[in-house]
């Protein structure tokens, strides 16, 4: 049994920078996703903006103005890091369902180091 990542044709060669096919793995669309969520601002506002999001959805119905503003405000935080920090736009623009469920996976992966102390994730676009 392997333990790699299923590939398929629709995959994308290796440092390819265009987005997935619709048909490519979760692998290959989660891996898409961490490339464009590299430096330490993104992270940090996405640490913030994606749990926004999630505890707004509840307050839109049950207090629509509060849950409104802050569902706005979450989404605002994360649009602006893409423009501050990685210069790029948010993956949510190429596959709405897929991408959601990638950004949840890697708020998961981003607590996870912070909890095992190893404190926010940096990349390659990391500039402090």
């Amino acid at each position: 049994m392997s333990v790699h990542p299923r590939t398929s044709p629709a995959d994308p060669a290796p440092g390819d920078t265009r987005p997935p096919d619709r048909a490519a793995s979760f692998a290959t669309k989660m891996a898409f996703y961490r490339s464009q969520h590299t430096s330490r601002g993104i992270r940090l506002t996405h640490l913030v903006g994606i749990p926004g999001v999630a505890f707004s959805l509840p307050l839109v119905a049950a207090r629509p103005r509060v849950g409104v503003a802050m569902f706005a405000a979450s989404w605002a935080l994360q649009v602006a890091g893409h423009a501050l920090f990685e210069h790029n736009r948010p993956a949510l623009t190429r596959g709405p369902l897929t991408y959601q469920l990638c950004g949840l996976a890697f708020w998961c992966e981003e607590v996870a180091e912070l909890v095992a102390g190893r404190g926010l994730g940096a990349g390659p676009g990391d500039h402090g």
